[in-house]
């Protein structure tokens, strides 16, 4: 698959997803916002509307490279580990019996979700399944979107797992008396 086609596709989900928002979504307050912003910044509507799906996605354009200019202003990212983020285990129905690999689930992560890599916690990788950490407030969207992803032809059939409270205890009593 060339890189038009994927870009073409990431474009599709992104419209799709617009389409629904704005379809299902009181956006009165947001679209003051923007305007509020735009002027404060000095900048058209569309280029703020630029920067705010920048800002949203990324990976929407993994080969272009950004300006140094736009990297001056651009707003710093949290340099802390993934773990200083709430983190919620998913279980995915890929595994080493499916070629599933760490990099290609991160790859499929980050270009579905929009997620960045390191926000991604720990990949445990088993036969048939793989458990991933990834931050807390997945949206809805989202996590349909990564429903249907695949890697080759697996779909990923993504499912959050309840917490382990015998696990949370046994921590919560080692942190207690650490």
């Amino acid at each position: 698959m060339n890189a038009f086609s994927v870009e073409s596709r990431k474009e599709d989900k992104f419209k799709k997803r617009l389409q629904r928002i704005v379809k299902e979504e009181d956006l009165a307050a947001h679209r003051e916002l923007v305007e509020r912003t735009a002027a404060e910044l000095n900048v058209d509507l569309l280029t703020c509307a630029a920067a705010l799906v920048y800002l949203s996605q990324p990976n929407l354009y993994p080969g272009v490279k950004q300006s140094p200019k736009l990297t001056a202003i651009e707003p710093v990212r949290n340099p802390l580990p993934a773990a200083h983020y709430k983190m919620v285990r998913y279980r995915l129905a890929i595994g080493t019996q499916h070629q599933a690999s760490r990099d290609a689930i991160q790859a499929v992560l980050i270009e579905e979700s929009g997620v960045d890599i390191k926000r991604i916690g720990r990949i445990d990788i088993r036969d048939s399944y793989t458990l991933v950490e990834l931050p807390d407030g997945m949206p809805a969207d989202i996590f349909q979107l990564l429903t249907d992803a695949q890697i080759g032809e697996h779909k990923l059939n993504i499912k959050r797992v309840k917490p382990n409270k015998f696990r949370q205890m046994r921590q919560q009593s080692g942190d207690e008396s650490a």
